[in-house]
């Protein structure tokens, strides 16, 4: 049997990602939120990606972020989509994706993905105000 165990990551407060966390799923795990900080791009370089997944429903905001030193507007959101039906979440120049207080609920998710130029993003909320992009 393969142990994966190392590629789930549960988060209980801030976090820088690293270059090294490219691959792994980051499990966000504390009701009040938390911020997470993506490498910066050239860091992260292009192939880079990782899955973040609401464990708890947050009463404060998650939020997924660009390391602002060195990236700003570089993350493109097209198709958080809600199983609700409703409109999904686009955004051609955004700098963050927030898992939002009272309205994203466990499983919600986004992937992350890096071409070397920019921060590529989609996912899947309970409802279209559980993730937005900002």
């Amino acid at each position: 049997k393969c142990d994966r165990s190392q590629q789930v990551v549960t988060l209980i407060a801030a976090y820088q990602v690293l270059e090294a966390d490219s691959d792994k799923i980051f499990m966000l795990n504390l009701a009040d939120g938390f911020t997470v900080t993506l490498p910066s791009i050239a860091d992260a370089g292009a192939g880079w990606r990782c899955k973040v997944i609401a464990k708890t429903a947050p009463t404060t905001a998650y939020v997924v972020t660009e390391k602002a030193a060195d990236d700003t507007d570089k993350m493109i959101v097209n198709g958080i989509d809600s199983l609700a039906g409703d409109a999904c979440v686009k955004s051609a120049a955004c700098t963050q994706a927030n898992f939002i207080a009272n309205q994203a609920i466990a499983g919600d998710w986004i992937d992350i993905f890096c071409d070397g130029t920019n921060w590529y993003v989609t996912g899947v909320a309970s409802v279209a105000a559980g993730i937005t992009a900002t």
